[in-house]
C-alpha cells in the first residue's frame, strides 16, 4: 500500500494540514516552485531521516520559522496496521520517533520504507566526483544490508580519529587506529566489490533495452587499496605514512574508491552524448530499484521528480516499461505535460499550487 497520509506542520511551503496520499501513484502537477518536490522530499525524509536536497534540517522549516513537524502513515497492505513516523524539528535538534518510539539511529528506520528517488542531481552519479559516486553505491549497500551502514560508520569514525593524529604528527596515536580502520576497510572493499559485479548485470541490461544500443554499459570497482588482506593493508599504510604525513590526512582507503563507467570498452563519460548520459542516471536508479527488489524480495515507493520530460517518447514509453513492481510511486509534471497518458484508474492527481494540494478529477 505504501504511505496513506502526510502532515505537515512548518514544512517548507506546504500549507498546515493532512494530504491523503492513498493509493498506489500519486500524480502532482504545477509549476516550478509550488511545492511538487517539497512533499517528494517530505517522503523520503521520513523513509531515510535525512533529505536529498539538503543536510541542513533548519532549510526544511517554513520561512521565518523555527520548528517544524511532519508525520507519516504507512502500510503494506490494506488489513495490516498502520505504521507511523513522526519526525520534529526545533532549531538545530531533529527528533524521529516510529510508533511512538524514540529513533537514537537512522538504521532502524532504512529499509522499513524502502525509498528510490529519481531527480535531476543523478547525473552527478555518473560524471560526478568520486564522492558522489560513492554516495551511490552506499545507499545501494544500505538498502541491500543496513549493517554495512555500522561498518562505514565504524570506519569513518577510525578514519577521522587517524587523520586527527597525523595532523598533530603522532604517529602513535595514529597507528592505534589502524586495526579499526583496516577491518572495517576491507569488509567495505569486499561488500563493493561484490555488489558492483551484481549491480552491473542489472544497469547494462536495463540500458541497453532502454536506449537501443547494443553496446553494453559496464562499471567497474577500483579500490583504493590494491590488497585484500590485513598484512598487506597494514604495510601499504606504513609506506603511504610520509605522503599521508604531506597531505595531513590518510591518502588511501574505501574514501578514495573510485567506481569506473564504460561503454563498449571506453570510459562512458568522454564516449556518451548529454543525452546519453543523463538517460545512464535514471538508469541507474532504475537498476537500484530492480536490485533492491531482487535481494530483498521488497518492493520499493518510488520518487520521480521532473524526470520524463527529459526523454523522447520512445525512450519514455520503454523506461516506464523497465519500471520493477512497485509499492508507491509519486510523480512530478508541469501542466503542460502529457501526464494523462500515464495515468491509471486508481492514480491520485493532485494539482498543486502555493503549497496546496487540490485533488483533480
Amino acid at each position: 500500500m505504501g504511505f496513506r497520509s502526510l502532515r505537515f506542520y512548518n514544512f517548507r511551503n506546504i500549507e498546515d494540514g493532512l494530504v491523503s496520499v492513498d493509493a498506489p501513484e500519486v500524480f502532482l502537477i504545477g509549476e516550478n516552485g509550488q511545492g511538487k518536490t517539497n512533499l517528494v522530499e517530505a517522503v523520503y525524509l521520513l523513509s531515510f531521516g535525512s533529505s536529498f536536497r539538503t543536510r541542513k534540517d533548519e532549510h526544511f522549516y517554513r520561512h521565518g520559522q523555527t520548528e517544524m513537524a511532519l508525520e507519516g502513515k504507512f502500510s503494506c497492505s490494506a488489513e495490516e496496521d498502520e505504521t507511523e513516523i513522526l519526525i520534529r524539528g526545533t532549531g538545530k535538534q531533529k527528533d524521529i520517533r516510529l510508533d511512538g518510539k524514540m529513533i537514537k539511529d537512522r538504521r532502524e528506520i532504512i529499509g522499513k520504507f524502502p525509498c528510490i528517488v529519481f531527480c535531476h542531481e543523478d547525473i552527478g552519479y555518473i560524471t560526478g566526483t568520486p564522492d558522489r559516486q560513492r554516495i551511490f553505491f552506499n545507499q545501494t549497500l544500505g538498502l541491500k544490508d543496513p549493517f554495512f551502514l555500522d561498518i562505514l560508520k565504524r570506519y569513518t569514525k577510525a578514519l577521522k580519529q587517524r587523520n586527527t593524529a597525523i595532523k598533530d604528527k603522532n604517529w602513535g596515536v595514529a597507528g592505534l587506529f589502524d586495526e579499526e580502520l583496516i577491518k572495517t576497510g576491507l569488509d567495505i572493499s569486499l561488500m563493493r566489490r561484490e555488489l558492483t559485479e551484481e549491480f552491473s548485470l542489472f544497469f547494462a541490461r536495463l540500458y541497453r533495452e532502454i536506449s537501443g544500443l547494443e553496446a553494453a554499459v559496464k562499471i567497474r570497482y577500483v579500490p583504493s587499496w590494491q590488497r585484500e588482506d590485513f598484512g598487506g593493508v597494514e604495510e601499504f599504510l606504513r609506506k603511504k605514512r610520509d605522503t599521508d604525513s604531506f597531505f595531513c590526512t590518510t591518502t588511501t582507503g574505501p574514501h578514495r574508491d573510485r567506481f569506473r563507467f564504460y561503454f563498449d570498452g571506453r570510459d562512458f563519460t568522454a564516449a556518451a552524448s548529454t543525452g546519453q548520459i543523463r538517460l545512464a542516471s535514471l538508469i541507474l536508479k532504475t537498476a537500484q530499484a530492480a536490485f533492491f527488489l531482487n535481494r530483498s524480495g521488497r518492493k520499493p515507493i518510488l520518487l520521480l521528480d521532473d524526470v520524463l520530460l527529459e526523454m523522447d517518447p520512445v525512450k519514455r514509453k520503454r523506461f516506464i516499461a523497465q519500471f520493477p513492481p512497485y509499492e508507491q510511486a509519486f510523480f512530478t509534471f508541469l501542466p503542460d505535460e502529457q501526464f494523462p497518458a500515464y495515468k491509471k484508474s486508481d492514480t491520485l492527481v493532485y494539482m498543486v499550487r502555493s503549497g496546496r494540494f487540490c485533488v483533480n478529477g
